[in-house]
């Protein structure tokens, strides 16, 4: 093989090396996900819904956006496993989902989200045993640039 030839597969080469570590680190494994409720939590451990809650978080398309939900709603916690709080999921059917900065331009400040029915489904029944936070103007505005905790963080 020539060396014209030679540095364009090299560099395609590399291009991969880059690429595939930094698309293989947005996936969820199970546990690096939990649900909560004040000081209790509960891990998000089956494997589609995590990857489906990947690609909500850092897919290449812009969720599809949702009317606030009524304050008062039920709303649990999403964090991380560091404790970092990415945002919080609301309504009875969990299908509602406020960033606090998790990924910001993916996801506006003030602005719910459409989470993935399948995943809502997950998670709702990942809540049945948790006891609900519920949608207040201040959860709200923690969404508008706060430190990934918020009055909710216990």
């Amino acid at each position: 093989m020539s060396k014209t030839r030679l540095l364009p597969v090299g560099l395609v080469a590399l291009a991969l090396l880059v690429v595939v570590p930094a698309a293989s680190a947005k996936d969820f494994a199970p546990g690096d996900l939990r649900l909560c409720s004040g000081r209790h939590c509960v891990e998000v451990t089956n494997r589609p819904v995590l990857k489906l809650l990947s690609r909500f978080y850092y897919g290449p398309h812009s969720p599809a956006r949702m009317p606030a939900p009524r304050l008062g709603a039920p709303a649990f916690q999403l964090r991380f496993t560091d404790g970092y709080v990415t945002g919080v999921v609301a309504t009875g059917k969990l299908d509602r989902f406020l960033s606090y900065g998790v990924n910001l331009g993916h996801f506006l400040p003030e602005r719910w989200y459409r989470v993935p029915p399948k995943a809502a489904q997950e998670l709702g029944r990942l809540a049945a045993g948790l006891r609900p936070l519920h949608v207040t103007h201040a959860l709200v505005e923690k969404s508008s640039g706060n430190d990934g905790c918020s009055s909710l963080c216990s």
